[in-house]
């Protein structure tokens, strides 16, 4: 109401302050005189009630100017010359002047600066010209699921998963821990209407490292620790020793990683504004990265002869799993944000369509150092083997669809604070952990031993959707 009650206001006020320039019509007062029936001629008025008389040569010359007959009644004169000035009053100063054919005054006094130019209106939200924001995130992704990957045992055996031992470590989600990160976007208002504009923006989410490790030094009594596989030959449960009491001492370290950046560019075209608002189209190129890492190392030293390997035979052992998503697309979507007196709300969805390019690293190594002797490095680990080392890649399409809400302060005409929610989704990423067989030909372990057999463990592409979500915190400077 109170809107509607100011546009009413400075159409008004603006109507008055043009036509006060307009000349003075010199238009007689009639006299007053007995009414008479509009139909009686006799009486000498003219319908309306206005004396009939023969114009004065001011009259004349107002009927003339204004393109009115010579022979119409005061009356007429009267209706079609300009309305006199209504001037507001003492002390009280006119509200802003309304652009011809709008109905509506350039400025909001809530929310805005007054236009730029006569041909803004209305004022588009927000005043500033440039803007910049520096935002903390601490967000969460969906994690990567690890296979089982380490077991002990308190009873010998060979340290299969089977009933009886312990699952130490795997067969879990890895990486999908909340973790600081930062994002920075600046952007400009090409015209001075803030119709069309110009944005960018890089994310980058802080490294996620988790890790595991297992040591035994072999003495009598203490715990079996293994690293378990399903053995092709025998199409049974097995495990690779990694500490045997009073034969084999030894160590296994697994450590998983994630790391997200992402980026990218948008045009703002303005479907509608207000003073204290706007609603935009945005459309431009988005890039977005998902690296993961999962490492297995292994460090054994026999203590006693485990024949054919005698006592003080050392091994070390690595399997290392890599993967690249590099995603680039194409964006479109909306963005609107609203201002409430200092109060701010904010809400933007997208969704990006384009490539993703997967790139999956697969390397193995097997040092073997005898006592006293010359080291050995063999290609092959436990899990990668001459059968699925390599470089992998490929190209698919996929779909990112990204979401946010905020809420913030406008603390000065050119700061601003806020909160938000994000989420972010990505199709077809390629996790480490998922390119993982734990299918193992033991002829294959190094040195091979040349009896041959499946091909295993194998590589074939294997990917899964990713997310990440969270809150952030954030500075807007605008200028």
């Amino acid at each position: 109401m109170f809107g509607r009650t100011l546009g009413g206001l400075c159409v008004l006020f603006g109507a008055g302050a043009a036509n006060a320039q307009a000349p003075i019509v010199d238009i007689l007062t009639p006299v007053p005189v007995q009414s008479a029936p509009a139909s009686d001629t006799t009486a000498g008025y003219s319908i309306g009630n206005v004396p009939s008389r023969v114009p004065s040569r001011v009259e004349r010359k107002t009927r003339s100017a204004f393109g009115i007959s010579s022979s119409a009644p005061v009356a007429q004169v009267q209706a079609q010359a300009p309305a006199p000035a209504v001037l507001p009053p003492a002390g009280m100063n006119p509200a802003p002047a309304a652009i011809p054919g709008t109905g509506a005054a350039c400025t909001d006094l809530t929310c805005s600066t007054p236009c730029p130019t006569p041909c803004c209106v209305p004022c588009c939200y927000p005043p500033g010209r440039v803007w910049a924001n520096a935002e903390w995130l601490y967000w969460a992704t969906s994690g990567q699921s690890l296979p089982p990957l380490v077991t002990g045992s308190n009873t010998g055996g060979t340290g299969a998963l089977v009933p009886g031992n312990t699952l130490l470590y795997g067969n879990q989600r890895a990486n999908n821990d909340f973790r600081n990160g930062l994002r920075l976007s600046a952007g400009a208002w090409l015209d001075e209407c803030h119709k069309f504009g110009i944005e960018g923006d890089f994310l980058y989410l802080g490294n996620s490292s988790q890790g595991f490790v297992a040591s035994q030094n072999g003495a009598p009594g203490t715990p079996l620790v293994a690293r378990p596989f399903f053995n092709v030959l025998t199409g049974l449960p097995d495990s690779e020793l990694v500490a045997v009491p009073g034969a084999l001492s030894g160590t296994v370290t697994v450590r998983s990683e994630n790391q997200v950046i992402g980026g990218g560019f948008n045009f703002r075209h303005n479907l509608c504004c207000t003073p204290c608002g706007r609603l935009d189209l945005i459309y431009g190129y988005r890039y977005f990265n998902v690296t993961d890492d999962v490492v297995i190392t292994e460090d054994l030293l026999t203590t006693a002869p485990l024949p054919p390997v005698p006592a003080g035979f050392r091994f070390q052992i690595r399997d290392h799993f890599r993967t690249e998503n590099n995603f680039n697309g194409g964006v479109i979507g909306l963005a609107g944000e609203r201002r409430f007196g200092i109060l701010v709300l904010g809400a933007r969805a997208s969704v990006a369509l384009g490539n993703i390019n997967q790139v999956v690293y697969i390397d193995g190594a097997t040092t073997s150092t005898p006592p006293g002797g010359v080291s050995t490095t063999l290609p092959g680990g436990l899990l990668t083997q001459t059968t699925n080392i390599g470089r992998y890649e490929r190209n698919q399409f996929a779909v990112m669809p990204e979401f946010g809400l905020k809420i913030g302060v406008q603390l000065t005409d050119h700061i601003q604070v806020y909160g938000g929610y994000n989420f972010i989704y990505l199709s077809d990423v390629a996790r480490a952990a998922d390119q993982i067989d734990v299918r193992v030909n033991p002829n294959f372990l190094p040195p091979p031993n040349g009896l041959g057999g499946p091909a295993v463990p194998a590589f074939a592409f294997k990917t899964t959707d990713f997310w990440a979500q969270g809150i952030s915190a954030g500075l807007r400077l605008s200028y």
